[in-house]
C-alpha cells in the first residue's frame, strides 16, 4: 500500500520537473530565435535593474541598514533643540544639537529611563597628533568619550580592557584604546602594545584596549576612528558660565527595557522644563530631544534625499517594464499561430501561461545578471562621489542584501511585464488564428488598448523624470552663478591647529603664524600668503562676538557680528575687493591705533546712511576705527546670504590656531611639499590638517546638488530613450501589421506624406496623452521636489517646457522613422505577400 501511494507521488514530481526544463528550454529558444527582440529587451532591463539597485545599495547602506551594535533599536541620541537663530540653516525640524556640561550632568544625574547615557567629543575638538621618535607627526582621528560609551553600545575590546570612570579624573585620563585598523596598519598587530605607551598631544597615554574589526563609531565613516581617549570635562564648563557656554559634547544613550522613545521624550521634557525654571538665563527656550541614534547619524535631510532618488529611480524601473511589457504584447501578435497549435494540440491554459511567464523570468533574470555588473560599477562610483558628511558611506557595497534584493527585484520586474502579455495570449481565437488570410491584420482590440495604455505610461513617467532633471540641472546652474566674492582659482588652503593639554586652552600662535606666512611668501609660485583664524569662507564655523556702535543702540542679533582675525594680505590674497578706504598694513601693530575692515553687509547694517571708514565701534568691548570696507563673501555656503562681518589684524588679536591662504602662479598642489616644510620649520610637532585647494573646497560644497544634478540627468535620459524605444517598437509593430491595409491605401491613390500622417496620427493621441498626465504629475509633485531645490522654483514653467519638448520631439522622431519606412512599400508586393 506504501508503495502504491508513493509511486504517483514520485511519478508527478518527476513529471514536474521535466514540464519546467521543457519550458525553460522552450523559453531559451525561443529567446534565440527573436535576437533582436531579446537584445532590445535585455538592454532596457540591465539599465532599468542596474540603475535601482545601485541606488538601492547606497539607500540600504545609509539608511535601511540597522547599526551592528546589539539592541541597536534601543539606542538613542539625546541632545538640545535650541530656537533656530540667524544662523541656523537647516531643514530638519527634529535635529538635535550638541550640548553643554552642565546640561549633561544634570541629565545623566536625574534621568530614569536610560540604562546608560554617554557624552562624546569629536573632531575637530579632540584630534589627536602621534608623535612617534623620529617620525613625523601623523594627524589622528580620535574621539574623546566617557566610560559609558562601551557600555551604551555593549562594546568589547577584543585585546585587554576599556577605560572607566576612574579614567574620567584629570592625572588618570591618559589610557587610550585603539581601532583594530590603527593597530594593524601602525603597529602591525603586535599584542605587546597593551601597556605600552604612545605619545600624543597632551603627553604619553598608555594603551589599554584594542576594539574588534567590525566596531568604529561612527559607523562606516571613509576615515575610521584610530584612537578613543576618555574625556574628562574641565573645572570651568563644568559651572554654567553666564558670558558663554562651551557646547561640544554629543550624547548617546540606550533605553531601558520596556521604555519607549516617547516615554523617554516626555521624561526629558520635564527635566528640560526644570532646569529653563532653575537657570533661566542658561537654558530659556531649550527643549531636549530624543531620536533613534540610526535616523541621528543619518539626518532627515539626507534621509529624504536618499528616498527621493530611490522614488525617482523606480520610475526608470517602471518605464524599463512597460517597455519590455510591450516589446512582449508586440511579439505575441506574431506568435499568435504558434500558441494556437499548442492550444489545438491540447496545451492547457496554465501550461500556455506558465512557458510564457518561463521566458519573462529567463529574460528578467539574464536582465539581472548584467544589471548587476553594472551596478557593481556604479556603486563604486556612487560612493567616491557622495557629498561629505553622509554618514556609513564606507558600508555601500554590491553584498549579499542587495544580491538579494536585486533578485528579488528580477521576479517583480518578471511579473510586471509578463502576466499582462501572458493573460492574453493564452486564450488565443483558434479558428482566426489558424487561418493564413489573418497574417498581417491587426491585434485584437485588448492587446491594441494595453499596448496603448503602456504607451502612455511610459511618456508620463518620462516626463515627470524629464522635468525633475530640468529642476535639478537649474538649480545646480543658479548655484554655480553665485559670485563667491573672492576668486578660488589657484588657491591652497590647510588648518594649523595645535592641541592644548586637555581641559586647557591651545596655546596662542599669532606670532608663529607670521613667521611661516613670511616663509611660504618665498617659496617660488607663490604669489602671495595669509592666514586666517575664525574660519574659512565656505566652510562651517564662523566666530560670532559682540558689537557696540556709540550713539546706537544694538540689541538681540544686531548687537552679533561675525569675526575673523587675518594677517595682512589676506583681502589681497584671495582678491576680496576693497569699497572703501585701505586694507590692513604691516604697521597695524600691537601698541598702534586698533583698526578693524567691516563688509558691505555690516556697513549697511550699522551705517546705513553715512561713511563707516573713520567711525569708531567695539568688538569684543575693545574700541577700534574702521579703516576700509570690503566686498561681501559666502561665509559658510553659497547657498546662505552673507552676513555682516567684521576682520581685525591678527597683530592686535590673540589665535589659537589658523588656515594658511597661498595663492600660487601654477597648481597649488605642487608648492605644497615646501609649504609642509615651511610649518615644520616654525611648528615642528604640528601637522597640516585639512590640505585642499579652494576649488575642492567649494566642489564639496555643492556635492550634493552636483550628484542630483547628474543623477536625474541620467534617469531623465534613460527615461527618455526607454521611452522612445517603446514608442518605436509599437509604431513598427502597428506598420508591420497593416502592410496589407497600407498597400490597399496605395494602391488606391495614398501618396507617401499621407500613410506617414496616418501613422503618426494613430501614435500622437497616446503621446499627447502621456504628456499630459505626466504634465499633472509633475505638478503634483513640486511640494517635495522643492525641499531640493535652490534658486528655482518647483513650478518653473521653463522645466516643463523643456521636457515636454524634448519629449515630443524623441517620441515623433522615434515614430517617424517606421513611418517613413511604411510610406516606402510597394503596393504590389504588399498584395502579393497576403
Amino acid at each position: 500500500m506504501v508503495a502504491m501511494v508513493a509511486s504517483p507521488t514520485k511519478s508527478t514530481g518527476g513529471a514536474s520537473e521535466r514540464a519546467m526544463r521543457d519550458d525553460l528550454k522552450a523559453a531559451l529558444r525561443s529567446l534565440r530565435s527573436s535576437r533582436t527582440f531579446a537584445a532590445v529587451a535585455l538592454t532596457v532591463l540591465a539599465l532599468g535593474i542596474g540603475a535601482s539597485t545601485a541606488i538601492f545599495s547606497v539607500v540600504d547602506a545609509v539608511v535601511l541598514r540597522g547599526l551592528p551594535f546589539d539592541e541597536h533599536d534601543r539606542l538613542v541620541a539625546v541632545g538640545e533643540r535650541r530656537p533656530p537663530g540667524p544662523l541656523d540653516t537647516t531643514i530638519d525640524p527634529q535635529a538635535i544639537s550638541s550640548i553643554a556640561a552642565p546640561n549633561y550632568l544634570d541629565w545623566t544625574a536625574q534621568q530614569q529611563v536610560f540604562e546608560s547615557m554617554a557624552a562624546i567629543v569629536g573632531p575637530p575638538f579632540s584630534s589627536f597628533t602621534l608623535r612617534e621618535p623620529g617620525g613625523e607627526p601623523e594627524d589622528l582621528v580620535g574621539f574623546r568619550v566617557t566610560a559609558d560609551f562601551f557600555k551604551v553600545l555593549r562594546i568589547r575590546p577584543a585585546l585587554g580592557r576599556a577605560f572607566t570612570s576612574e579614567n574620567e579624573v584629570e592625572g588618570r585620563h591618559r589610557v587610550v584604546v585603539l581601532s583594530d585598523a590603527f593597530w594593524q596598519r601602525r603597529f602591525g598587530g603586535n599584542h605587546d602594545i597593551i601597556g605600552r605607551t604612545i605619545a600624543l598631544d597632551d603627553g604619553a597615554s598608555e594603551v589599554i584596549g584594542i576594539l574588534p574589526p567590525d566596531v568604529t563609531y561612527p559607523v562606516g565613516a571613509i576615515r575610521s576612528t584610530d584612537v578613543f581617549a576618555p574625556y574628562v570635562i574641565p573645572a570651568r564648563e563644568r559651572i554654567r558660565d553666564p558670558n558663554g557656554r562651551v557646547m561640544i559634547m554629543r550624547c548617546i544613550a540606550r533605553l531601558k527595557p520596556g521604555v519607549s522613545i516617547a516615554q523617554a521624550q516626555a521624561q526629558m521634557d520635564q527635566i528640560a522644563a526644570a532646569l529653563e525654571k532653575a537657570n533661566p538665563a542658561w537654558n530659556k527656550d531649550n527643549t531636549v530631544g530624543v531620536r533613534l541614534l540610526r535616523d541621528y547619524l543619518v539626518g532627515a535631510r539626507t534621509k529624504s534625499w536618499l528616498l527621493m532618488l530611490l522614488g525617482t529611480v523606480a520610475m526608470v524601473l517602471l518605464i524599463a517594464c512597460a517597455n519590455v511589457a510591450n516589446l512582449l504584447l508586440a511579439r505575441a501578435s506574431a506568435r499568435e499561430r504558434e500558441v494556437a497549435v499548442r492550444a489545438a494540440l491540447g496545451a492547457s491554459r496554465w501550461r500556455l501561461v506558465r512557458q510564457l511567464m518561463v521566458e519573462s523570468l529567463v529574460l528578467s533574470a539574464a536582465g539581472t545578471v548584467i544589471a548587476m555588473l553594472l551596478a557593481w560599477w556604479a556603486v563604486g562610483t556612487l560612493r567616491n562621489s557622495m557629498p561629505e558628511g553622509v554618514a556609513r558611506v564606507a558600508a555601500i557595497a554590491v553584498n549579499m542584501r542587495v544580491f538579494a534584493a536585486a533578485s528579488g527585484l528580477a521576479v517583480v520586474c518578471a511579473l510586471l511585464f509578463g502576466v499582462v502579455p501572458a493573460l492574453q495570449q493564452s486564450r488565443p481565437d483558434l479558428n482566426t488564428a489558424l487561418k493564413d488570410t489573418t497574417r498581417g491584420t491587426s491585434a485584437g482590440r485588448g492587446r491594441q488598448q494595453a499596448r496603448g495604455a503602456l504607451v502612455v505610461v511610459e511618456v508620463a513617467l518620462a516626463v515627470v523624470l524629464l522635468v525633475g532633471a530640468a529642476l535639478f540641472i537649474g538649480s545646480f546652474l543658479a548655484l554655480m552663478r553665485i559670485d563667491p566674492g573672492f576668486s578660488i582659482e589657484r588657491v591652497l588652503v590647510a588648518q594649523v591647529f595645535p592641541r592644548g593639554d586637555l581641559g586647557k586652552r591651545a596655546p596662542e600662535i599669532g606670532t608663529a603664524l607670521a613667521q611661516i606666512i613670511e616663509r611660504v611668501s618665498q617659496i617660488p609660485g607663490v604669489v602671495s600668503a595669509s592666514a586666517i583664524f575664525g574660519g574659512l569662507p565656505l566652510r562651517t564655523g564662523t566666530f560670532i562676538t559682540n558689537i557696540s556702535v556709540p550713539g546706537k543702540q544694538l540689541a538681540g542679533s544686531d548687537a552679533d557680528i561675525s569675526l575673523r582675525v587675518v594677517t595682512t594680505r589676506y583681502h589681497e590674497t584671495l582678491r576680496i575687493p576693497l569699497e572703501r578706504g585701505r586694507l590692513f598694513e604691516a604697521t597695524d601693530q600691537t601698541g598702534s591705533a586698533s583698526v578693524a575692515i567691516m563688509n558691505e553687509s555690516a556697513a549697511r547694517k550699522y551705517f546705513p546712511s553715512e561713511d563707516p571708514v573713520g567711525r569708531t565701534i567695539n568688538i569684543s568691548n575693545e574700541a577700534r576705527t574702521i579703516v576700509g570696507v570690503v566686498g561681501d563673501i559666502h561665509q559658510s555656503s553659497l547657498e546662505t546670504a552673507p552676513r555682516a562681518e567684521a576682520y581685525i589684524p591678527m597683530a592686535q588679536a590673540r589665535a589659537f590656531g589658523g588656515d594658511l591662504v597661498v595663492r600660487t602662479s601654477a597648481d597649488p598642489h605642487d608648492v605644497l611639499p615646501a609649504v609642509r616644510t615651511a610649518v615644520a620649520a616654525v611648528l615642528p610637532n604640528v601637522p597640516l590638517r585639512n590640505v585642499m585647494t579652494m576649488e575642492e573646497l567649494l566642489a564639496r560644497q555643492v556635492a550634493q546638488r552636483r550628484l542630483n544634478m547628474l543623477l536625474l540627468g541620467l534617469f531623465g535620459l534613460l527615461g527618455l530613450v526607454i521611452s522612445g524605444v517603446g514608442i518605436y517598437g509599437v509604431v513598427a509593430y502597428l506598420v508591420s501589421q497593416r502592410t496589407r491595409e497600407i498597400g490597399v491605401r496605395m494602391a488606391l491613390g495614398a501618396t507617401g506624406p499621407n500613410v506617414v500622417w496616418m501613422v503618426l496620427g494613430n501614435i500622437s493621441g497616446l503621446i499627447v496623452a502621456g504628456l499630459t498626465v505626466g504634465s499633472v504629475g509633475a505638478w503634483s509633485l513640486q511640494a517635495t521636489a522643492q525641499k531640493f531645490l535652490f534658486g528655482l522654483e518647483a513650478t518653473d514653467l521653463r522645466a516643463f517646457a523643456a521636457a515636454l519638448v524634448l519629449l515630443a520631439s524623441a517620441a515623433l522622431i522615434a515614430a517617424a522613422v517606421p513611418a517613413k519606412r511604411a510610406a516606402r512599400v510597394d503596393p504590389m508586393v504588399a498584395l502579393r505577400a497576403e
